[in-house]
């Protein structure tokens, strides 16, 4: 039997992935994040390495249309593997997080990156992920 998509699941797993973004980098690790991407601010200006970029709106909205697509792409995964509650969805979406995860370390090391940068993305995709995957494996359409 089809796994029913639940829109309300999904609407709630987009918005507890952006309220983590904000979480994440925002409060928890954004001086990490920015040393690790050469970022500095001043006042209201950001600047990388030394030169000013412009501040924009496109970098979120593509972020939230990427966790909507995260969302739905776990919700068919799941309904695929019989996950049936949120601590089958947790494991599920840990694993596809730590294969982000080394991803994110993999790139960086080509990029010489720093560690840091490696440890704030890389924990960043293994609690998202995780996350998501909780709401979406608990919360179902019967």
């Amino acid at each position: 039997m089809e796994r029913k998509t639940n829109w309300l699941a999904i609407a709630a797993a987009v918005v507890v992935s952006m309220i983590i973004g904000f979480l994440w980098y925002g409060l928890l690790f954004q001086n990490q994040w920015m040393a690790g991407n050469g970022f500095t601010m001043e006042g209201e200006k950001m600047f990388k390495d030394g030169v000013e970029i412009p501040m924009s709106s496109t970098p979120m909205i593509f972020n939230t249309i990427a966790m909507v697509v995260y969302a739905l792409i776990m919700t068919w995964l799941l309904g695929r593997i019989g996950a049936n509650t949120w601590m089958d969805g947790a494991k599920f979406g840990g694993a596809i997080g730590l294969l982000m995860a080394v991803g994110v370390y993999i790139g960086n090391v080509f990029a010489q990156n720093p560690m840091s940068l490696t440890m704030v993305d890389g924990s960043y995709s293994l609690v998202l992920f995780t996350i998501i995957g909780a709401i979406l494996g608990g919360w179902q359409k019967k």
